[in-house]
């Protein structure tokens, strides 16, 4: 009888999460909103909803022909270091409370090198890149700038106890991971050089992914890793891809425990 039981309480998480998982509609119920557009972002008003077909939640294209057509002909990319002049302070209560006591420590300056790596990495791995990679700005290279819009750290303490209500009330309470949850935000601009002018702007914010166990849960910037990596791999496969292809966006939720 034990046993049957330890069997049940390991099924119904992973059933309940497979399930969601593949439940569109659970992916755009639980997938963080948009953060308002910082100052980083031009132009914000004109910018389009892109999350039913791109993995970022607002996209620009400059409607300006000169410069559309200087920046398709350009086919190297310097990525810059992330800016953190626009960052927001931490709002989510926990996560504040833990960093005031000393739990969780800022790292912001971490995280915007990592970022900038992130998406190195990403132009340096991918199998056929359109863009070659440059060193410097130059005449002849695409200037991709991000900013660091919101970083709230992921609450291990807040994760500890729902884990606890996960195993011993229900694998529901996952669903109560609001309070815990880390969540993201980046803008970025791609610069046309001649012009110095945006050539294409992006926004997106994600939320630490649910899960029923993981040990990014106890991490504060785990799922920020993620995240960026995500982030980097998608807008690395997007410029790519042919004008108006559809591009599947990542899912508010994993089976992987790491």
């Amino acid at each position: 009888m034990r046993s049957h039981f330890f069997r049940l309480m390991l099924f119904w998480p992973l059933a309940l999460l497979a399930i969601l998982s593949s439940c569109s509609f659970g992916n755009r119920m639980l997938k963080a909103r948009p953060t308002a557009p910082s100052p980083f972002f031009e132009q914000p008003r004109l910018a389009q909803d892109a999350s039913r077909h791109l993995p970022f939640q607002k996209v620009w294209t400059t409607p300006d022909p000169n410069i559309l057509a200087m920046g398709k002909a350009k086919k190297k990319l310097f990525i810059a270091p992330v800016t953190l002049h626009f960052l927001r302070p931490v709002d989510k209560k926990l996560a504040s409370l833990e960093i005031s006591k000393g739990g969780v420590h800022r790292q912001e300056s971490d995280v915007a090198r990592r970022l900038q790596e992130e998406f190195i990495r990403a132009f340096r791995q991918s199998p056929c890149p359109i863009y070659k990679l440059a060193s410097k700005p130059a005449s002849d290279t695409l200037i991709l700038q991000l900013a660091l819009i919101e970083l709230n750290p992921t609450s291990p303490k807040g994760n500890a106890v729902m884990t606890m209500m996960k195993l011993a009330v229900s694998p529901v309470a996952s669903l109560g991971g609001f309070f815990t949850k880390g969540t993201m935000a980046i803008e970025g601009k791609v610069i046309e050089p001649h012009s110095g002018r945006a050539f294409f702007q992006f926004a997106d914010k994600e939320a630490d992914r649910l899960t029923f166990l993981s040990t990014r849960d106890f991490q504060p910037y785990g799922h920020a890793v993620y995240t960026m990596r995500e982030w980097a791999v998608q807008f690395e496969q997007m410029t790519r891809n042919p004008p108006g292809q559809i591009m599947k966006d990542s899912s508010f939720m994993t089976l992987m425990p790491y």
